[in-house]
């Protein structure tokens, strides 16, 4: 009877001396701190010499120590030692004697001075996975089976703690890197142009919906010094920051070569050495780029691999500008050729990005060029600042539900 009293107030013991552990950890937010206050508490509630973490790095195909009372950092190959056993086999180990226990990793006493006479290891598991394990070294007069619930309930504590605060880094890495996102797209949007207003002769407009925070598409709508008017709409392959790092590129060092006003061709091909020089195979760009004569009554286009713009005439007559140079940045020594197309009063040229043309519903079916067409020439003589959004909002339409992969950019210019 008196023995049992004892063995009562013994458990009772040592339930209160777990849950006040875990309060204490449950108000630690700092890792190394988390887990020295697991290492000590196991080592001293089962009246062990030693205790250890180890945590798995599966990259190095290796065990390492978090923490590791009286040694510094100790790596071994996964599955090796009495601990690698235990990680292998999501199992309790327990070792009496180590001298008859063939998988004892004799080296690491060896190099640390250390004489290990009894082992206790159980797995530590987070999300239904087994992330490494807690080792109990050298209990005087051995360990026992009771000894492995214990420190099992322990390594639970450990596991969920070093888990949580894991979970809690990759929140805080999610936050910032939304941050570090939100900037790069707001100063991508002020790299966009404002539409102008008051260009002789000319009426313009564009508009850039990414499909993600972090676009690829570009345009830009340039007064030249000499009077001319430069038109450019451009879509960089892939999408996120190196996308965006890529079209300000293009753009900054674009702006700069069209104001020297020299022959289009041979400007496209210094833009295009100049970026293969600085960008990966993978990162390249469709462009077109047309220059509106001072008199407004010519545009000369370089058309390097886009969407072919359409030019509708004020009597009605539809043209696509042809045009298939190899987009900028694919190959070094890529030869760019010019066009040279009359304009008239009341002309509109159009200009979009393979996100209009390419747009699709939820059954896959691509949207039409021809419906690209039929929203054109609805707007023969209307203003031309409704022609993005009517083609946004037929794309919207066509779509439905279905997600979009890809921006939409459309530039608009009608001569007066």
């Amino acid at each position: 009877m008196e023995s049992a009293v004892l063995e009562h107030a013994s458990a009772d013991k040592i339930t209160r001396a777990i849950f006040e552990h875990a309060t204490r950890i449950g108000r630690e937010t700092q890792t190394d701190e988390l887990v020295r206050l697991n290492a000590d508490f196991a080592r001293d509630l089962l009246g062990a010499d030693r205790c250890s973490l180890w945590l798995i790095d599966r990259p190095a195909g290796e065990l390492w120590t978090k923490l590791a009372h009286g040694s510094d950092e100790i790596r071994i190959p996964l599955g090796k030692g009495v601990v690698g056993a235990c990680v292998e086999e999501d199992a309790p180990m327990l070792v009496n004697d180590t001298r008859n226990e063939p998988r004892q990793l004799r080296r690491v006493d060896e190099s640390s001075g250390y004489r290990t006479e009894s082992i206790l290891c159980v797995p530590l598991r987070a999300e239904g996975r087994v992330i490494g394990a807690f080792q109990l070294l050298n209990k005087p007069g051995g360990f026992h089976d009771g000894d492995i619930g214990l420190l099992g309930l322990l390594a639970h504590f450990a596991a969920e703690a070093i888990e949580g605060e894991r979970l809690r880094r990759e929140a805080l890495g999610a936050k910032l890197m939304r941050h570090e996102l939100k900037l790069a797209h707001d100063v991508q949007d002020r790299l966009l142009p404002e539409n102008p207003k008051g260009i002789e002769g000319l009426e313009c407009v564009g508009c850039c919906r990414p499909a993600r925070l972090i676009g690829g598409d570009y345009y830009d709508l340039l007064p030249l010094r000499r009077g001319g008017f430069a038109v450019t709409l451009g879509d960089v392959s892939g999408k996120g920051i190196p996308a965006a790092v890529m079209m300000a590129s293009i753009q900054t060092l674009l702006r700069s070569l069209l104001q020297r006003e020299e022959d289009l061709a041979v400007l496209l091909s210094d833009l295009n050495r100049t970026l293969y020089m600085s960008s990966t195979a993978e990162r390249y760009s469709t462009l077109f780029c047309g220059v509106i004569s001072e008199d407004r009554r010519s545009l000369t286009y370089v058309n390097a691999g886009h969407v072919q713009p359409l030019l509708l005439h004020a009597d009605g007559e539809l043209e696509r500008l042809p045009g298939d140079g190899l987009p900028i940045a694919l190959l070094p020594e890529a030869v760019y050729e010019q066009t040279t197309v009359a304009l008239r009063p009341g002309d509109l040229l159009v200009v979009v990005s393979d996100g209009i043309v390419e747009a699709c519903n939820a059954e896959g079916d691509f949207w039409e060029e021809e419906e690209v067409e039929r929203v054109v020439l609805a707007h023969v003589d209307c203003a031309v600042h409704g022609v993005p959004g009517a083609l946004c909002t037929a794309v919207d339409e066509f779509a439905g539900e279905a997600e979009q992969y890809d921006d939409m950019t459309v530039v608009a210019v009608r001569v007066l």
